[in-house]
């Protein structure tokens, strides 16, 4: 009897709008970009094709102007304040490819805080683009991502407000921000600032997790909104949540016992990346195949389709 797989893509998978427009300014402009423009290899691989520099993120200024260089993109993670004031001074013009939500919110919700007299508390990775640049949009930021770190957070501080990287899973923030009001700050207002692509996409991958066999999430290894997906996967199939950033990566052992595989993807993952993947798996399994995608209610589409359909 053949055998029949059927792969269900989460309800929410793939690029958010941030990453798309930074994709466009970048093949618009096709000027050097001050760092990888995303978090996903595939992206950042198809723009060095097109003949678009690649520099590293923080890249000495002396070095631009000696090059000659006078136009750069600043990449979808955000850019320290002060370095884009130093641009500026330079006389090199920038295109901001930061995302909105950082822009318009983060930064926004860190200025007014601060105006309105709270300490601001960013729960984020410290060593992430995000985090160093959101930090530099107040005074006197802190940053934690342990208790550890929380610990060494000053005390007596009466107005404080906790924020967070766009990135994080809920269920880290919400520990972190109880262990804060716990340990320092009992009065500690908190406000998740998740954007709204990640939070949907992990409440997509969580619903998913909980039913199928196996998960395949994509996206790159340094993609803190891909890797928390797999972590948010991980709860639910330990075992069984294979994290790619290639299609040549996946293995037929993979689908052994496997009835339903489902597919997540993070916010920096192209389309055209999980249809690689879903091809990658029809090529692969011996037996019948069919894609589905589930539904934001739970309903899993009764609609069969291939990588080389649109959805």
């Amino acid at each position: 009897m053949e055998q029949t797989l059927e792969v269900i893509l989460a309800h929410s998978a793939g690029t958010c709008f941030g990453v798309q427009g930074a994709i466009d300014i970048a093949e618009n402009k096709r000027t050097p970009i001050l760092g990888p423009l995303v978090h996903n290899p595939k992206i950042v691989g198809d723009l060095a094709k097109q003949g678009i520099p690649i520099l590293e993120r923080y890249t000495d200024l002396e070095s631009l102007k000696k090059e000659g260089i006078k136009e750069v993109i600043i990449t979808a993670h955000g850019y320290p304040k002060e370095i884009k004031q130093s641009l500026n001074e330079q006389g090199i013009k920038y295109h901001d490819a930061t995302c909105p939500v950082l822009l318009k919110w983060v930064y926004g919700k860190i200025e007014t805080f601060e105006a309105d007299g709270y300490h601001v508390v960013i729960v984020g990775n410290p060593k992430h683009a995000e985090i160093i640049a959101s930090r530099t949009y107040g005074k006197n930021t802190h940053v934690v991502y342990s208790e550890e770190e929380i610990d060494k957070l000053p005390e007596g501080l009466e107005k404080v407000v906790a924020i967070c990287q766009t990135t994080i899973t809920r269920e880290k923030f919400e520990t972190l921000v109880d262990y804060m009001r716990s340990k320092k700050y009992p009065h500690l207002k908190a406000v998740d600032t998740r954007c709204k692509p990640v939070k949907n996409q992990q409440e997509a991958v969580e619903m998913l997790a909980k039913w199928v066999d196996a998960m395949i999430i994509v996206g790159g290894f340094d993609s803190s909104n891909t890797t928390n997906l797999a972590k948010l996967s991980q709860k639910y199939l330990p075992e069984k949540t294979y994290h790619v950033d290639s299609p040549a990566m996946i293995q037929s052992e993979w689908f052994e016992n496997v009835r339903h595989l489902g597919i997540g993807a993070g916010t920096s993952t192209p389309k055209s990346q999980i249809k690689e993947v879903q091809q990658k798996i029809l090529d692969l399994f011996p037996g019948k195949v069919l894609f589905r995608q589930e539904s934001k209610d739970g309903e899993i589409l009764d609609v069969d389709f291939t990588p080389d359909d649109e959805f």
